[in-house]
C-alpha cells in the first residue's frame, strides 16, 4: 500500500473553466444541482471535487473495505487516504503523460485498483478499466483496446507486471506504452501534482464493450455524466450517507464501477468489495458478508440470485440475517419473475422480502442505469400472450393462460432521462400495445463510442420520424411500456446474455467455423434457449460437402465444445450438424438465427448428426478421498460425466478437459469441490489450460504431495 501523507494536501477551490456543454443541455438539472440538499454535491461538478470536499469535511470516514476471502476485512481506505493516494498516482501519471491521455488499469480486485482509478481522474486523464490478460488465453481483445484508445500509459502492480513479462512479452513490446507499477509510487511525489482544472464535460472514462464483430468499443463517459448517473442512482435507490454496499462484481464492469465504486464517495457511504471469484466459489460468502457488515444494498445480474438458490443449502442458512438490506438490485440481463420468487422463498426465513428486490435496466452506453422503480415498492409482473408477442403485439392475459409469458417491470425513468418505444424499421413511435426498440435520450446518455463516428451516427444520432432533430440512443433492446413502467422482451441484434455477460453470435460462429476443417464458413448460427429456467447455448452448423460421407462426428463435437470453452468460457448445451446449403438465410444471404432457433426447437432442421448434454447421475462419493493419481483421475472423469453431462464412453482422459465444455464458472465449482472432497487447494488457472484429464491427475497429485511436504517442514 502506498504510504499515507502526514496531512491533507492543500488544494485550490474547484474551477469550472472550459466548455459547459453538459450543463447547457440540462436546464431542468441546472436548477436541481443548485438546490441539492447536500452542499458538497451542490458545490461540485466532478467526482474529484466531491472527494476533495469530503476529505476536508470528514477525513476519517471509511469509504472502502476489501474482503480478500469474501468474509474478513483485509484492507480499507478512508476518504482522506483515498484523496492522498489518488494524488500520488496522479502525480506520477502527470510526469509521464498529459491531460486526456488514456490510461489502462490492469489490476486484480482490491483497493489499489480503486485508488489508481481515481488517480487517473485526479490527473485529468482518461481511465480505461480492464482486467489483466491471463495466461494461455487469447489477448486479442486487450490488444484491440490498446490500439483503439491509442493507449500510452498502463497502471498495474508488480505481480501482474511479472505475468505480462513472462507470458506476453512479445505481444506488449514496441507499443510505446509506459508502464507504472503501483508499488513503485512514493508519497513524496504528491508535491509534484498539478490541479488539471477538470471541466464537467471532460472525458473521464472509456468503458469498453464488445461490438458485433467482437472488436471492443470504448463508451465515452464524462465527469459530469458520472455525477448525473450517481445522482440518478441516489434518487432511484433512495441512498443516504448511511448506505453500506456489498459488491462482488468486477470493478471494470459498469455495474461494479458506477453502481458501487463511484456511488460511495458521491453519497458519502461505505462500499465493501469482495473478489468476483469469492462469490463464484461460494455465494454463501456474499450472504454472510451482508449479515456481518449489516449491508443495506447489494445485487447483481439475474444469474446471481439463481446461483444463490441453487448452491446454498437450507442447512447453511443458520446465522444469516439479510433483513438489513433495503435494495437487492437486479439488472444487466433479463430479470425473471421465477428467479425473484425463488430467491424470496429460499431466504424468507433469514429476512428476505419481495419488496427488497429492485429490478432495473441500464447499460454502459448510458453510464449505467436507465430505469428503476421506487424503493421498497412492489414489483410489477405482467403476463402477455406469447403468440401475439411474436407479432410485436402486447396482449395481457391471465398467468394461467396456455400462451402466457411473464415479464418483470424494470421501473421508470428519473430526472431528465426519457425512454421511447420506437418501431425500428419506420422510426415511428409505437402504439401502447406494441413492442418496439427502446430509444433513450437525456443527460445520462454517453458521448458515444471512442473514434467510431459512423457507429455513433447510427446508434446515438437516431431521430424519431416527424419529430424534428432531437437525437436518441438506440439500445438494440425490444420492449414496451405499461403506464410509466418499462418491460424488456428481447434483443434486436440477437445478443446473448449468459451470467450477466454479453455474447455476440457472430463471434462464437466465427470461432467455431475455424475450429475444424469439416465445418463450412459463414454457415452456422449460435443462439440461446431456455432449459430449466436457464439460458443455454445451442450451435447449429453446416458441414462441408466433402466431409458428409466420412464425417468425424466426435472430433467435430469435441472441437466445438473446446473452442467455445477456451475463447468464451461457456459450455455448449447442444450441437446440430446440418447438410450443406440447408441453413435458413435471408434474401441477401444473412443467417436467420431466429428461424434456426425455431427449427431447432421444432426439430425441423436438416440434421446429419447432433450432440446434447445428457442428464446423468453418478455418485462421486464412491471415490475415496485419498489423493492418488488413480483416485484423482477417476474422480475427474466422474465429475465431467456428472456436472458436464458427458457420457462416460465419450470421455477420453487424453483429451483437454476444456473439450468437454468446461467454462469459467464450472471451473470454479470444480476447484471448490476438489477442496471439499480431497481437502487441498488447487489453483483455478490449471483447469483452463489445454491440459488432459490424465495430466491433471498427475499434476494434482504432485501439488497435493508438495503441500503436504510443506506442512511437514513447517511443523
Amino acid at each position: 500500500m502506498i504510504p499515507n501523507l502526514p496531512e491533507l494536501v492543500s488544494l485550490p477551490s474547484p474551477t469550472f473553466s472550459g466548455s459547459t456543454k453538459f450543463y447547457e443541455r440540462m436546464t431542468f438539472n441546472d436548477t436541481f444541482w443548485s438546490g441539492h440538499y447536500d452542499p458538497v454535491i451542490r458545490e461540485s461538478r466532478t467526482i474529484v471535487d466531491i472527494i476533495r470536499k469530503r476529505a476536508e469535511d470528514n477525513p476519517d470516514k471509511v469509504i472502502y473495505k476489501f474482503l480478500a476471502d469474501g468474509i474478513e476485512e483485509s484492507d480499507s481506505l478512508n476518504i482522506a487516504e483515498l484523496h492522498h493516494q489518488a494524488i500520488i498516482v496522479a502525480s506520477r501519471l502527470q510526469q509521464l503523460g498529459k491531460k486526456n491521455d488514456r490510461v489502462v488499469l490492469f489490476f486484480p480486485p482490491g483497493i489499489p485498483y480503486i485508488v489508481s482509478l481515481f488517480g487517473c481522474l485526479y490527473a485529468g486523464m482518461v481511465a480505461v478499466p480492464a482486467y489483466p490478460p491471463r495466461r494461455n488465453r487469447s489477448s486479442y481483445r486487450v490488444f484491440k483496446m490498446f490500439e483503439d484508445a491509442a493507449v500510452s500509459l498502463c497502471l498495474t502492480n508488480n505481480q501482474v507486471m511479472k505475468d505480462i513479462e513472462r507470458n506476453f512479452a512479445a505481444d506488449y513490446t514496441n507499443r510505446g506504452i509506459k508502464w507504472i507499477t503501483y508499488e513503485s509510487l512514493q508519497a513524496s511525489e504528491a508535491e509534484l501534482w498539478v490541479d488539471p482544472e477538470i471541466a464537467a464535460d471532460d472525458l473521464a472514462l472509456l468503458q469498453y464493450t464488445s461490438g458485433s464483430t467482437g472488436d471492443p468499443k470504448g463508451v465515452m463517459i464524462t465527469h459530469g455524466q458520472i455525477l448525473y448517473n450517481s445522482e440518478y442512482i441516489r434518487q432511484s435507490f433512495g441512498f443516504t450517507p448511511e448506505i453500506i454496499g456489498m459488491n462482488w462484481l468486477p470493478i471494470y464492469h459498469d455495474m461494479g464501477l458506477i453502481g458501487t465504486i463511484m456511488q460511495a464517495p458521491f453519497v458519502g457511504g461505505l462500499s465493501i468489495t469482495m473478489p468476483p471469484m469469492a462469490f463464484l466459489q461460494d455465494p454463501l460468502k456474499w450472504l454472510r458478508a451482508i449479515t456481518k457488515y449489516k449491508v443495506t444494498t447489494a445485487g447483481g445480474p439475474n444469474f446471481a440470485f439463481d446461483y444463490c438458490v441453487q448452491k446454498i443449502d437450507e442447512s447453511q442458512l443458520e446465522g444469516l440475517d439479510l433483513s438489513s438490506v433495503e435494495t437487492f438490485f437486479c439488472g444487466a440481463e433479463p430479470v425473471r419473475q421465477q428467479t425473484l420468487e425463488a430467491f424470496v422463498k429460499k431466504f424468507a426465513r433469514v429476512g428476505v422480502r419481495m419488496e427488497q428486490l429492485y429490478p432495473c435496466y441500464g447499460m454502459a452506453e448510458t453510464v449505467l442505469i436507465v430505469t428503476g422503480g421506487n424503493k421498497l415498492s412492489p414489483q410489477r409482473f405482467l403476463s402477455v400472450n406469447g403468440k401475439s408477442l411474436q407479432q410485436r403485439k402486447v396482449e395481457k392475459v391471465d398467468p394461467e393462460h396456455a400462451e402466457a409469458m411473464s415479464f418483470t417491470g424494470c421501473g421508470h425513468t428519473w430526472m431528465d432521462t426519457e425512454v421511447r418505444i420506437i418501431n425500428p424499421d419506420t422510426y415511428l413511435p409505437c402504439e401502447a400495445d406494441e413492442v418496439g426498440e427502446i430509444w433513450i435520450c437525456g443527460s445520462g446518455v454517453s458521448q458515444g463510442y471512442w473514434d467510431k463516428n459512423d457507429e455513433n451516427l447510427r446508434s446515438f444520432g437516431a431521430v424519431v420520424a416527424g419529430e424534428g432533430n432531437k437525437t436518441y440512443f438506440r439500445s438494440g433492446d425490444l420492449g414496451f411500456m405499461d403506464g410509466d413502467e418499462l418491460f424488456i422482451t428481447g434483443r434486436i441484434k440477437d445478443l446473448m446474455i449468459f451470467r450477466g455477460v454479453n455474447f455476440y453470435p457472430t463471434d462464437i460462429e466465427f470461432a467455431i467455423q475455424n475450429s475444424h476443417a469439416s465445418l463450412r464458413q459463414n454457415a452456422g448460427a449460435a443462439f440461446s434457449v431456455m432449459v430449466s429456467g436457464d439460458e443455454r447455448l445451442v450451435i447449429v452448423q453446416e458441414v462441408e460437402r466433402s466431409a458428409m460421407h466420412n464425417l468425424p462426428e466426435e472430433q467435430v463435437f469435441s472441437a466445438i465444445r473446446q473452442i467455445v470453452s477456451e475463447e468464451f468460457e461457456l459450455a455448449v448445451h447442444a450441437i446440430v450438424l446440418l447438410r450443406p446449403g440447408s441453413i435458413p438465410l435471408t434474401s441477401s444471404g444473412k443467417i436467420q438465427r431466429r428461424v434456426c432457433k425455431y427449427g431447432y426447437l421444432r426439430k425441423e432442421l436438416q440434421e446429419i448428426s447432433s450432440w446434447s448434454q445428457e442428464l446423468i447421475s453418478v455418485n462421486m462419493a464412491e471415490v475415496a478421498s485419498l489423493v492418488t493419481e488413480e483416485n484423482l483421475r477417476l474422480w475427474l472423469v466422474n465429475w465431467v460425466h456428472t456436472k458436464l453431462h458427458i457420457p462416460l464412453d465419450e470421455i477420453d482422459i487424453h483429451k483437454p478437459i476444456t473439450s468437454f465444455g468446461l467454462d469459467s464458472l464450472a471451473a470454479v465449482v470444480l476447484e471448490n469441490e476438489i477442496w471439499m472432497h480431497f481437502g487441498y487447494y488447487w489453483h483455478i488457472s490449471l483447469f483452463m489450460m489445454d491440459t488432459t484429464i490424465a495430466q491433471l491427475a498427475i499434476d494434482g497429485t504432485k501439488i497435493y504431495n508438495e503441500e503436504k511436504d510443506s506442512e511437514s517442514n513447517t511443523h
